[in-house]
Order: structure tokens, then C-alpha cells, then sequence
């Protein structure tokens, strides 16, 4: 046989495993490249985005770019997340590598807009994913007591007026802060309630409903409460992300992994250099609160 055809034909099984290996690569670069640029935007809820990244995951942000107990839902525009079955809109996210632990400031969205949710139900978190942040006070919103109840508010130097309203034409609800809390004598002061809720507002709006700025109550259940993230992995994902990564994990061991330009690593990248958009990862923007 002539030594050509035979160099030509031993080639074929050469360039077939090379072909196989550069077709695996490729796939390989481009998966790595897609998770990177997945995981590299923030939450987006319709035309709306916010500052949202991980460990939160949903809408347009795979799960692979977040965390298990961590995925949010969009109402139309506003970013939501359900814990212990209550609904928590996500106002403002604050993830910067100077921090030690992320921070959310969340409002409960059946008190949006409004002192008379449909049920009452006092606020809870799960703790292992969240916990309060220093600061926040809870508001006891007293409803249905009876008139007994709502005329002690007035002895007790209360204008019960400013804080009672209406939420039916059976039902009112009161409320206080835990400054004026403190002040009834006993929980049976206000005599028998249908229910008491109490719902955390900012350090600075309990402090404004002390002075009795009451027409602040709304504004002031609106303005939510700050939460730390429980998140074990953010000394790894301050890492990753002044690495010029973005944070991430492993769907099915629940790994943290650390998605790179054209790799994955499971602590840092290896160039040092942020990505141009880094500013996603340690957001500063004000979340959308609509």
C-alpha cells in the first residue's frame, strides 16, 4: 500500500478525537461563559431592575445563581419573597465586599397600602435564612377591641382617635409602638381584641410615631425593616467577586462555586481584576419600591 494513504488513513482517528475534543471545549466555554453572564445581572421584574443578586435566585436569574430558601417572585414590577407563608416585598438590597453579611430591607405586602390585611398573622422569619438587623421595632396593631378597650387608650394620655381607624364598620385596629407599649399597665388594658399583629418598621419610624407624627404609620409600615442574610458562603463570595467572579452554586450538592469569565472555580478566579459590571455584584442603587 502507498505510504501516503497509509499516513493519510492513521491521521482520520487523529483528527476525529481533535475535532471531538475542541467541539467539548468549545461547549464547555460557552456553558461556563453563559453562567457567568447569567449570574452577572440582577433580578429583573418586568421592565424593572433592581439590585437584587445572590444568594437571592428567580424571574430572570437562574438557580443556579442564588441560593436554596432564597428565590424570589415578581408581581408585575415589584421583587417578593415568601417566608413562612408571608409575602415580603424586596425594597433595597446591600451586598457591598465591606460588608460582613448582605443586607434586604423588606416590607410585608398585606399591609401595603393599608392597616387591614385580609387575615391576621403576626411576622415571622425563618432563621436560618434571615434575621433582624439592629434597629428595627415591632408596631402591635390592636383590632376589633372593644370600646372599653380603645376609651382606656385616652386615660392613658393616648389621643385614641389619631390611633385608631376604621377598617370595616365592625372592625378598627389600633396601634402603638413599643415605646407606648410599654406604657399599659397590662395586655388587658385595651380589654377583649379580635387579634394583636405585631409588624417590625425602621428604627427612625418607630421614633417619628413616638413624637406622634401619626400620619406617618402607613408611610412608615411601607418603609420596611432591614434584614441580615444568613449566608455561610459570603467570606467566599467577597472572594469570588473581587476576583472578577460571580456567585453562584451547584444545584444538585448545593456547592458554592464561583463562575469566571470562561471557567468555574470553587473560590476565586484567577485573574484579579473586577469585571466591568462589578458594580452588580456589591450593589448601591436604591431597589424598586413601587
Amino acid at each position: 500500500m502507498n505510504s501516503s494513504v497509509l499516513f493519510q488513513s492513521s491521521l482520520i482517528p487523529l483528527l476525529l478525537i481533535t475535532s471531538f475534543l475542541s467541539i467539548n471545549f468549545r461547549s464547555s466555554v460557552c456553558a461556563d461563559t453563559a453562567e457567568y453572564g447569567n449570574c452577572s445581572r440582577p433580578i429583573t421584574c418586568g421592565s424593572v431592575k433592581s439590585n437584587i443578586s445572590y444568594p437571592f435566585w428567580g424571574s430572570d436569574r437562574p438557580e443556579h445563581c442564588g441560593k436554596s430558601g432564597f428565590e424570589v417572585t415578581c408581581n408585575d414590577t415589584v421583587p417578593m419573597i415568601t417566608v413562612k407563608k408571608i409575602n415580603f416585598r424586596i425594597l433595597d438590597m446591600s451586598n457591598s465586599t465591606t460588608t460582613p453579611t448582605p443586607t434586604v430591607t423588606v416590607a410585608r405586602a398585606d399591609y401595603w397600602n393599608t392597616l387591614c390585611p385580609p387575615s391576621y398573622i403576626d411576622t415571622d422569619l425563618n432563621f436560618s435564612l434571615f434575621e433582624y438587623a439592629s434597629g428595627p421595632q415591632n408596631v402591635s396593631f390592636y383590632y376589633g377591641c372593644n370600646a372599653a378597650g380603645i376609651s382606656a387608650l385616652s386615660f392613658l394620655g393616648f389621643n385614641s382617635s389619631s390611633i385608631t381607624h376604621d377598617c370595616s364598620s365592625t372592625v378598627t385596629v389600633s396601634f402603638l409602638t413599643e415605646k407606648q407599649s410599654a406604657k399599659l399597665p397590662d395586655p388587658s388594658t385595651l380589654g377583649s381584641c379580635v387579634a394583636v399583629v405585631l409588624v417590625p418598621v425602621s428604627a427612625a419610624a418607630a421614633e417619628a410615631l413616638d413624637k406622634n407624627e401619626t400620619s406617618t404609620i402607613q408611610s412608615a409600615v411601607d418603609g420596611g425593616f432591614e434584614l441580615n442574610v444568613q449566608d455561610n458562603n459570603t467570606v467566599l463570595c467577597n472572594n469570588c467577586v473581587a476576583s472578577g467572579g460571580f456567585c453562584g452554586q451547584n444545584t444538585t450538592n448545593a456547592e458554592f462555586i464561583c463562575y469566571c469569565q470562561n471557567s468555574t472555580s470553587a473560590n476565586t478566579c484567577v485573574s484579579t481584576s473586577a469585571p466591568p459590571n462589578s458594580a452588580t455584584n456589591s450593589p448601591a442603587a436604591t431597589g424598586n419600591h413601587s
